[in-house]
């Protein structure tokens, strides 16, 4: 009896061991995911003043600032998403099925909601 008390403990470090293991080198796979269907639609910076907010869209055929189209090239693999305007890279990553966080350019970490009405 004491044997397989010991075997199912050495059984649980393991698997508890593997997991550990895993979630410390592949943090990816536990990221929040986003479809490209979610991610169509206006972005608006949070907790700034609404005349000072960031805002840009994203559609199928590229990102739009200001109403025009800024690049027709972007990068999103459902937990990140990239493009560049001129020499700047825009990088964001997927919080929540509802929440971008930029993370470059990194003047300060700001967070972008969908605009309900998109």
């Amino acid at each position: 009896m004491r044997l397989t008390k010991q075997f199912v403990m050495l059984v649980i470090v393991l698997v508890l061991g593997w997991v550990s293991f895993t979630v410390a080198t592949r943090p990816e796979l536990f990221a929040p995911h986003m479809t490209d269907k979610q991610l169509y639609g206006e972005w608006v910076e949070q907790d700034v003043a609404s005349y000072a907010a960031d805002r840009f869209e994203i559609r199928p055929d590229g990102v739009y600032t200001n109403g025009s189209k800024a690049t027709t090239e972007y990068q999103f693999d459902g937990t990140k998403l990239k493009y560049s305007i001129g020499t700047e890279t825009y990088l964001y990553r997927v919080e929540d099925e509802k929440t971008l966080e930029r993370v470059e350019p990194a003047h300060y970490t700001s967070f972008f909601a969908k605009d309900k009405r998109s």
